[in-house]
């Protein structure tokens, strides 16, 4: 089917843009900043601190940007985030020049960045709903999402090779600098995205609309099963600490190992794409909750693991990437079929505040037990050695098999065909 030339070039610099920009925020989940961070002596509590700070960000902001985006424009919106997103991110590599200060340069890039990222975000899906046409929006996203992916995984694997010859902190700092660049890149094609839809502020007000969403049958209790979903799945965070606090990984395996979460998420997509299709969201989110169980209690028995320490941390994060890919779909084509039409933005909104509230308490609550010393340093089990970090881990193994209970909360859809879209891509 042929499609008006604007809109060919819409899709095409969409795609361009998200390749090019999304490497900003994949750093945060691939182990570099981790490292980063490490090197600049932030202890392990903070550094869980900093790591939460984008996700509450996100669950305090997203409604009232979605609000705005719907009363004053979409594209105005969100262009502005990205401005703001790539100001922040810049203030990030000046920390290595402010040692004493460090702590509080990081804090203040996040949060800037978080702002402008949330912003962006909560317009984004309804700026790309009229442009993408509806007869091949699930195969366009899929092709999106493995484009920027695959650009992910190559940009990771570089890193890893520079980190692994030149592990010196400037590298550190040429390397968030470039990222940041090509975020910039992604501004100048985020420009040339047509906003199809007029501007048309919701009637009754915020709290009318809101109250409407949540009306909606079976959808509160869906979003509190994600968030419980999104708390014990951001327990995989507590991985990059142990690799280089417990385990004593190098900047590069960490980095290595990250690569192999992100392959595994792609798994994720597809294998729970197929699933999602045949068998419906419930097979998924407890095929989910198996997988996460094995992964997380096969941290604690890596002492067993006749294969050598980095190959076993690898395999258990590539599972826990790929629960998340699947629960992700699984998560979004449920979404899709709960909302209505009307209020759309804070129909998904609501959805992913819960969501990042979920990924922010499973950072705040680590980090407070380990900054008060409530967990053992050292602890045997099976003859090992353990650490706190295992402690916390159990604790995720324990919450993640009580999750199955909850499943209970997620409504079962019938005849609708499933759809879905990558979060916030």
């Amino acid at each position: 089917m042929s499609y008006p030339p604007e809109i060919k070039r819409a899709l095409r610099n969409i795609t361009i843009g998200q390749c090019a920009g999304l490497l900003g925020p994949l750093l945060f989940g691939n182990g570099f900043m981790l490292a980063y961070v490490l090197r600049l002596g932030i202890p392990a509590y903070r550094i869980l601190f900093l790591f939460a700070l984008m996700p509450l960000i996100g669950m305090a902001l997203t409604l009232p940007f979605a609000w705005l985006a719907d009363c004053s424009g979409k594209k105005k919106l969100g262009g502005a985030g990205l401005a703001v997103s790539i100001a922040g991110f810049f203030i990030l590599p000046l920390a290595a020049f402010m040692p004493n200060h460090a702590v509080w340069c990081l804090t203040a890039g996040i949060l800037i960045f978080s702002v402008g990222n949330t912003a962006n975000g909560a317009s984004w899906f309804a700026l790309l709903s009229p442009i993408v046409p509806e007869e091949i929006r699930g195969r366009w996203f899929g092709q999106m999402r493995t484009a920027w992916q695959t650009t992910a995984i190559l940009f990771s694997l570089g890193l890893t090779f520079l980190l692994h010859h030149h592990p010196e902190l400037y590298i550190f700092q040429l390397l968030l600098a470039a990222t940041g660049a090509l975020m910039i890149v992604r501004l100048v094609f985020y420009k040339q995205i047509p906003e199809l839809e007029p501007v048309r502020p919701p009637v009754g007000g915020f709290w009318r609309a809101l109250g409407a969403v949540l009306r909606i049958p079976g959808y509160l209790k869906f979003c509190i099963y994600i968030f419980l979903l999104s708390f014990i799945s951001a327990g995989t965070g507590l991985f990059g600490l142990l690799q280089k606090e417990t385990l004593g990984f190098s900047d590069s395996q960490l980095v290595m190992t990250g690569n192999l979460l992100s392959i595994g998420t792609v798994a994720g997509f597809f294998i729970g794409g197929k699933m999602v299709d045949r068998l419906g969201a419930k097979p998924v989110f407890l095929t989910g909750h198996i997988v996460l169980f094995l992964a997380l209690a096969g941290v604690l028995l890596r002492g067993f693991s006749p294969l050598p320490m980095v190959a076993t941390i690898g395999l258990l994060l590539f599972l826990c990437g790929a629960m998340q890919g699947a629960t992700g779909i699984a998560s979004t084509s449920e979404l899709l079929a709960l909302i209505p039409p009307e209020n759309k933005s804070l129909s998904t909104g609501f959805s992913l505040t819960l969501t990042a509230a979920g990924i922010s308490l499973a950072g705040f609550l680590p980090g407070q037990l380990l900054k008060r010393q409530v967990l053992p340093t050292q602890w045997a089990f099976a003859g090992h050695t353990m650490s706190g970090y295992d402690a916390l881990l159990a604790g995720f193994v324990v919450l993640t098999a009580l999750m199955a209970v909850a499943l209970g909360l997620v409504p079962t859809i019938r005849h609708l065909r499933s759809q879905w879209l990558p979060q916030n891509q």
